[in-house]
């Protein structure tokens, strides 16, 4: 209530001036959050790719001579000794050795929680576009104002 009284005691142009800097806020932080949801994509494609890998090496079994990239362009011939073991980063640098379901189970588990985590993104973009709907409604009452006024 307090506000709309301060709000009212302000121009048409100030008033509108204010609505277009929070309309600009806004559209920053969905451009923020689309940025993180792009990162996550990219997470969870890296984790798929991982999973994949881990799951075709397990089904050419002990002993396939597979090509392994060691650069850009070079790639080595290597034998797979198997992927009873995997070895796994667990944060920070640190990484540990796990069985083979255990990295399986840990990819998932991580592919999960991204995924949880896009969505609440996605949901807190959607609650942006309703705010800047609200704003917009604003925008079009001040026009009318000023429209009026003139």
């Amino acid at each position: 209530m307090a506000e709309e009284k301060k709000e009212l005691k302000k121009s048409p142009e100030e008033r509108m001036e204010e609505l277009n800097r929070q309309l600009r806020g806004y559209m920053a932080q969905i451009e923020a959050l689309r940025a993180e949801i792009a990162a996550i994509n990219q997470a969870i494609a890296d984790l798929r790719l991982a999973e994949a890998t881990l799951r075709a090496l397990k089904e050419l079994g002990k002993g396939k001579e597979i090509l392994l990239p060691v650069g850009a362009t070079a790639q080595v011939k290597a034998k797979i000794e198997g992927v009873d073991e995997v070895i796994m980063s667990i944060g920070t640098g640190i990484s540990a050795v796990m069985s083979y379901d255990e990295a399986i189970e840990k990819i998932r588990r991580e592919i999960t929680a991204l995924e949880a985590l896009r969505r609440t993104l996605e949901e807190a973009i959607a609650e942006l576009y309703n705010q800047i709907e609200e704003l917009l409604e604003r925008v079009r009452e001040v026009g009318k104002e000023e429209a009026q006024a003139q």
